[in-house]
């Protein structure tokens, strides 16, 4: 069996989902599924995304359709002829919510990982807002079989998309056990400091600065009632790229009275973020939506508590071993950051049932489910 696979709206592999699609199909190339893999990607993206295995063969698209809109027009214009010249059986898209065909000549699954912009009000523009709404949920009803990673975005598949349950699959997200475990504390702490400064204690939040979606803002006046409040010794260490709304996060902790202990630290390369994990004294995840929250699974592993947002799919991921709160409430946050940082019995609760939960989820489980849907779509050519 021939799969195509597009690696396009992953952003290089700086967000959510760019690890998501490094994860899955290096997972992917693990188990035998018998199928040459042929995998679309700039160039440049190759040694982020394309597994290091025989059965895989990089087919490089030109860097003129890098851009967004550019690479759009790619999927309309050339995908289809690249299947064909390819004898595509069935072609996998790992970012369906970003970059879909109309149109392909053989049978198509895609993974669609949320609609957080119908949840987060003024989460992009009117332009993008409108193909959200009317062009993406059109293009999702035409894919053979539709992949989400949640019941919060299937859910969504349901309402918004249309889809019909039975074309929908569930595949949870996976954690890298070898790379997220608990590891000794105080040599991640030296870790941190040797390579970026921050001085321990310090509660982290990993995610792009996107605003209003991520909720940044909402997370630094939390902080800074919660410092005040409890003469927290803690720093806020927010670790993400600049994305959109950026300049408001930024204004944010300028204006914050505890701006000395709020710290940026941009893209975190992947080889210091279980050091992060493990020095933190906990994750406050106060995302507004998300279609899973891979940070929270990832924290868990590396026996850091967690105390996250109790709305979409945060509650599903965390279950019973995080601190929930509502992500629209400062207060309620500051009162979470107040709770795990001061009760150690209830920090060790969540560690122990942290590593419980974490271990159920493993990225060979997610490929082995991605793959049952790849290849019962490939069956109906």
């Amino acid at each position: 069996m021939n799969v195509g696979v597009t690696t396009f709206g992953g952003d290089g592999g700086r967000s959510g989902i760019g690890r998501y699609i490094t994860q899955l199909l290096r997972a992917l190339s693990t188990i035998d599924t018998g199928a040459q893999w042929q995998v679309a990607a700039h160039a440049k993206e190759a040694s982020v995304f394309m597994p290091d295995a025989p059965n895989w063969t990089l087919s490089a698209v030109p860097e003129r359709w890098q851009s967004p809109v550019a690479n759009v027009a790619w999927h309309q214009a050339f995908l289809s002829g690249w299947c064909r010249s390819g004898k595509q059986d069935v072609l996998f898209l790992p970012a369906a919510n970003r970059r879909l065909p109309w149109h392909c000549p053989c049978p198509t699954v895609g993974v669609v990982h949320d609609f957080s912009a119908l949840h987060v009000a003024a989460k992009y523009d009117a332009a993008r807002m409108f193909y959200i709404k009317t062009v993406l949920p059109a293009l999702i009803r035409r894919l053979t079989h539709v992949v989400t990673i949640s019941q919060s975005s299937r859910q969504d598949l349901l309402e918004y998309a249309k889809v019909p349950a039975e074309r929908i699959t569930i595949t949870p997200l996976g954690a890298d056990h070898s790379f997220f475990y608990p590891g000794d504390r105080e040599r991640a702490t030296a870790a941190v400091l040797e390579q970026t400064g921050v001085t321990s204690p310090y509660l982290l939040y990993v995610s792009r600065l996107e605003h209003p979606g991520k909720n940044h803002v909402r997370l630094i006046r939390a902080f800074d009632l919660a410092k005040s409040r409890h003469d927290l010794p803690h720093r806020l260490v927010l670790a993400g790229s600049d994305w959109s709304g950026a300049e408001q996060v930024h204004a944010a902790a300028e204006a914050a009275k505890h701006r000395d202990s709020i710290t940026f630290l941009g893209f975190v390369p992947g080889g210091l973020l279980p050091d992060l994990y493990r020095a933190a004294d906990a994750v406050v995840f106060p995302s507004l939506f998300e279609g899973f929250g891979l940070p929270v699974l990832e924290a868990m592993c590396c026996a850091t508590p967690v105390a996250c947002s109790n709305v979409s799919s945060m509650p599903e991921v965390a279950g019973d071993a995080a601190l929930l709160f509502n992500p629209m409430d400062e207060e309620e946050i500051a009162d979470a950051i107040g709770r795990i940082t001061s009760d150690s019995a209830l920090r060790e609760e969540l560690v122990r049932r942290g590593l419980a939960r974490a271990a159920l989820h493993t990225w060979e489980n997610t490929a082995r489910l991605t793959w049952k849907a790849i290849s019962n779509a490939a069956k109906l050519s």
